[in-house]
């Protein structure tokens, strides 16, 4: 069975939009893995050419299946996030 993991990277403006995304997002999805990182954190340069903030990311099996470079509604963000993981 697939390993799946949220990344949302994020910055001092953003921390607290993506926490709560973040409570969101596990709420929907209490089965998956989600990570809350700066935008410092080496694998948003590896895996996106564009590395702007905020950043929702999915992995499967740590590889890059998609990523957003956008601030989604929580519901949004959700309804992505479970196209991948479902």
């Amino acid at each position: 069975m697939p390993n799946y993991k949220v990344v949302l990277f994020t910055d001092s403006i953003h921390q607290s939009y993506m926490t709560s995304q973040k409570e969101a997002i596990k709420k929907a999805l209490p089965d998956v893995s989600i990570e809350l990182v700066d935008h410092t954190d080496s694998r948003l340069a590896l895996f996106t050419t564009s590395q702007r903030v905020p950043c929702i990311m999915v992995l499967k099996d740590d590889a890059r299946m998609d990523a957003k470079h956008a601030k989604l509604s929580h519901a949004d963000a959700t309804n992505w996030v479970t196209s991948y993981v479902s």
